[in-house]
Order: structure tokens, then C-alpha cells, then sequence
């Protein structure tokens, strides 16, 4: 797609949908102030502060209070006052616990997957963000293709004498989308329930994307490309006047800028609010792009800030006997076959370590690889057959599709269960993987409820 085209693409986009449920903690108020007038603009020459997240530890300040250093702008302090960029460095650092997680039921994907589309009518991105935080601050990562942020930001003006003479607290509510089939991923910013004290007067005030590069596997990626809506507001005024507006921004990088078979790029992305004044930095997180080929669609991007986990369901009627199985493996793996003294059966959500995607067409490693977990499974399989096995299939976990399978040592289970079951829960596992993005060597985590 073409920068003409997804400028294009962005302004049809636009939403004009208004707030639905007032927000609790700091969000609760009576109202946006009034838009008509700008404020107690007076004589006094002010200047802005950077800008600061709000919440229990770090409240708004009062009209006389002394303003800290690290809001001032070109203090040495005010290098440490924002939310800095991601850290991590590989997309799978050998070692990490896993973090926050979102959850996909497998019983959802048994006939091809979610639906996903970008029909404005499906997803509300703002008040669906406030809607799934409750109407509280914090950030939620929704699935591999969805992430919201909601925070409270507050900066100040500040006379010749460094005190506070006005004070302007708002809230940011930013939703995070990839559409299929392309590799862009896109922000919608929304200012909103302002509270004003004092001192105002109108400013530059646009919400801009930034981005930086990444380095994952022992590759490195430029920053990813983007393109700020050009109808985004651009003053202070205009978000207070306009409570629906919104700032929508792409973020995209060219196939031709990944690297390996499947093309992947990675780069950190966040907006920044008023570029040169407050410049308060928000919605970090980093996205990937990839064009696997064994994936849905041609190309596709996912936020990383979560880790996958599947959910199986004891109750269900498509996989529960595989839930019970993988359930047993990690719960009482010393009854499990084989019997392995201090047996620890890896992938359970919350643990270390976690599962890891073979995807045996990789390469000839690849392949060895599930031909020796179908080995091994059947060798194992074989001291416990049935003598009426009809309608049985013998089932094994971690699955043979994982590195960790039953050729990567003793640390597994295999066991007879329903052959329906049994293959279902193995194609739809495999539908996961297609429609979620998991490629080869990505790491997951499974969960049963």
C-alpha cells in the first residue's frame, strides 16, 4: 500500500463515535470544561512543563506548589521523568519468566478461527479500550492483534519563579490495531475529560507517533515508517472543543527490510503528545511484522508485549480429554507415562520453561526433529496399548508440533484417549498457530481451566 493510499485509508477511519460510561479513579468527573472560553489567561508569562502520568504515587499538583525538576524542560532531571523505550532484546531471552499474558480458548478457533475484520462496527477502538479496562487507567493487551492503554496525564505553568500558577490534567486513551494480511499496525489516540486549575492558555498540542528500531535473533531493523493522519488536532483547544476527536497513526515497514525466511521486522513504537513543549511519550510497546508463508495471508503483524497462552477446557466437548491428559502431566506427572524420576512437564502458564512452535517444514532440522517426537512417542505408546484400542488414539504432550515434544527427553506424557478428540484438539491447535501468528520458534505457554 502506498503512503497516498494509507494517508487515505487513515482519514476514512476516523471515528466520531462519543464516550459511553464516565471513567472511575482519576477519570471520574462532572465534565469537560466548558469549550468556549480558553481560561484565566492573564499578564503572567507562564511556559509549559513536561508532563507526567497521574496516579497514587505521583497526584496533580496544587496552584503554588514548587515545580520539580525533572518537569522542567532541559533540566538534567527530566531525562528520567517519561516512560522510556523497550528494553527487550531478543523475541526469546532464554530465561524470562513468563509476564502478562492474553488467553486464547481453543474451542473458539475448532471451526477455522475468529473472524477477524476492521469493520468500525465490530470494533469501537476507544470506548471498547475504556470499556475493557473498566473504566479504570492501565493497559490491556486483548489478543496478539489488539492492546489499549488508558492513563491520566497532567503538566503545569509555571511563573519566573519556578511555582505552579495553572494546572491542565486530561486523560490519553490509545487503541492499538494490526490489520490482516498487512504489515502495518495502526494507533487511535483520543484526549479527553479535562480538568483545568488556574492558569491556560491555548498551545501546539498534536499527538505524533515515534518509533525505534529493534534488535531480535542477532538482527537488527530500522525504525518502522509512519504516517501521522493529517486531520489530526493539532492544538490544545481543538481536543478540548472536540471530545470525540481522534489522532490516527500507521506504523508499517517494507518486506524488503525483514530478515530471515519470514521477513520479520521489529521495532518499538509509542506517541508522543506535544513534540518541543510537554513531549510526553505513551502507548509504548513493540510490534513485529512478518510475510511467513505457512501463516494466515500473505503478511501480518502482532504486538509482543504479552505472552500467547492456549486455554483447553476440561468441559469441552471437542478437547476435554486432552485437557484432562495435559492437565495430569503438570499436576501429578509422576503417574504419568513414562515414569521419570522428578518428572517436570514444561508449558503450564505461570512456569518455566515454556513451549516452542516446530513448524517441521522449516528445514531438514525441523523435520528430524518430529520424526523423532513421533519416534518417541510411539516407542513410549507402545508399552501401554490396549488391548481394545478402537476409537483410540494415543495422545502425547507437549505436543509433537513443540520442541519440547517427547524426543526432547523424559519430561512428557503420552496416554490413549478419544481418537475425535484427540485429532480435533490437534488440528485446532494447528489453526491457533495459523491464525494467531505463531511462527516457528515462538514460545508459548498453555492453560488449563
Amino acid at each position: 500500500m502506498s503512503k497516498i493510499e494509507l494517508e487515505g485509508k487513515l482519514r476514512r477511519k476516523r471515528r466520531t463515535a462519543f464516550f459511553v460510561a464516565a471513567l472511575s479513579l482519576f477519570m471520574v468527573m462532572a465534565g469537560q470544561p466548558s469549550a468556549g472560553a480558553l481560561g484565566n489567561e492573564t499578564d503572567i508569562e507562564a511556559t509549559p512543563t513536561k508532563a507526567h502520568v497521574v496516579d497514587e504515587d505521583h497526584p496533580v499538583l496544587k496552584i503554588g506548589d514548587t515545580v520539580p525538576a525533572a518537569l522542567i524542560p532541559q533540566s538534567r532531571a527530566v531525562q528520567n521523568s517519561e516512560p522510556g523505550w523497550d528494553t527487550l532484546t531478543d523475541r526469546a531471552p532464554t530465561g524470562r519468566s513468563v509476564g502478562a499474558t492474553y488467553e486464547a480458548q481453543l474451542d473458539d478457533y475448532v471451526d477455522g478461527g475468529p473472524a477477524r475484520s476492521e469493520s468500525s462496527t465490530e470494533w469501537d477502538p476507544i470506548n471498547d479500550c475504556r470499556g475493557a479496562l473498566n473504566g479504570s487507567t492501565g493497559r490491556l493487551q486483548l489478543d496478539r492483534f489488539t492492546t489499549c492503554f488508558v492513563t491520566k496525564q497532567a503538566f503545569y505553568w509555571r511563573d519566573s519563579s519556578g511555582k505552579v500558577v495553572g494546572t491542565t490534567s486530561y486523560v490519553q486513551t490509545t487503541a492499538g490495531k494490526t490489520p490482516p494480511d498487512r504489515r502495518e499496525a495502526f494507533y487511535e489516540v483520543n484526549l479527553g475529560y479535562f480538568e483545568i486549575d488556574g492558569y491556560y492558555r491555548d498551545m501546539p498540542f498534536p499527538v505524533v507517533g515515534d518509533t525505534k528500531g529493534f534488535n531480535s535473533g542477532g538482527q537488527s531493523n530500522p525504525p518502522c515508517d509512519i504516517i501521522n493522519s493529517s486531520n489530526n488536532p493539532k492544538t490544545l483547544q481543538d481536543w478540548r472543543t472536540n471530545g470525540a476527536a481522534v489522532a490516527s497513526i500507521a506504523f508499517y515497514q517494507d518486506k524488503s527490510l525483514g530478515f530471515g525466511r519470514d521477513f520479520e521486522s521489529h521495532c518499538s513504537i509509542s506517541t508522543v503528545t506535544a513534540p518541543g513543549a510537554i513531549d510526553y511519550r505513551d502507548a509504548v510497546t513493540y510490534v513485529r511484522f512478518d510475510s511467513a508463508s505457512y501463516l494466515e495471508g500473505s503478511s501480518g503483524g502482532v504486538f509482543m508485549w504479552a505472552d500467547p497462552v492456549m486455554t483447553y477446557s476440561t468441559a469441552s466437548p471437542n478437547h476435554g480429554e486432552v485437557a484432562w491428559h495435559i492437565l495430569t502431566a503438570f499436576r501429578n506427572p509422576k503417574v504419568t507415562t513414562p515414569y521419570v524420576v522428578d518428572k517436570k512437564v514444561p508449558g503450564e502458564v505461570g512456569s518455566w520453561p515454556p513451549l516452542t512452535r516446530l513448524f517441521e517444514d522449516w528445514d531438514s532440522a525441523a523435520s528430524a526433529q518430529r520424526q523423532k517426537n513421533i519416534t518417541a512417542k510411539n516407542r513410549a505408546c507402545s508399552f501401554i496399548r490396549p488391548a481394545e484400542a478402537t476409537g483410540l488414539d494415543c495422545d502425547e504432550f507437549p505436543f509433537g508440533s513443540t520442541w519440547e515434544g517427547p524426543a526432547g527427553g523424559g519430561d512428557y506424557s503420552v496416554r490413549y484417549l478419544n481418537s475425535s478428540q484427540n485429532r480435533s484438539a490437534g488440528g485446532t491447535l494447528g489453526v491457533w498457530y495459523r491464525m494467531d501468528r505463531i511462527l516457528h520458534r515462538d514460545q508459548f505457554w498453555v492453560r488449563i481451566r
